[in-house]
């Protein structure tokens, strides 16, 4: 827990400068396959933390405002629950390997129909 508190924080720092730049009409920015496929192992596992805390930040909300959890959320917590960053990334990187024509698709695309809906549909 401490590494991939480690690393979110070191995301965090790095992102802090950009952030605080001016702000500027900057295109929408969706990781897809070719920028995963791209991307070294560290960047991956870095990205779903990022994921994975905005998952998190928008249970946090729903709880504090006493709104229902939003269900993507919480079927991707669940679907993901005990696997490791390591797996999670194997599995998205085995998706666009077997998938050469979808490189287009979106990392959570992918995520939402190989980790979430099989286990969904299992329900």
């Amino acid at each position: 827990m401490h590494r991939v508190l480690t690393v979110f924080a070191a995301a965090i720092l790095v992102a802090g400068p950009i952030a605080s730049a001016p702000a500027l009409a900057q295109p929408k920015v969706v990781v897809d396959g070719h920028m995963w496929l791209n991307s070294t192992p560290e960047t991956r596992k870095v990205f779903l933390i990022g994921a994975a805390n905005g998952l998190a930040l928008d249970s946090a909300y729903a709880k504090r405002t006493g709104t229902p959890a939003p269900v993507a959320g919480t079927m991707t917590a669940k679907a993901v629950e005990g696997l490791t960053l390591d797996q999670i990334s194997n599995r998205i990187t085995r998706w666009y390997e077997a998938n050469p024509g979808r490189h287009g698709v979106p990392v959570m695309g992918v995520i939402w129909v190989d980790l979430v809906a099989p286990g969904a549909a299992r329900k």
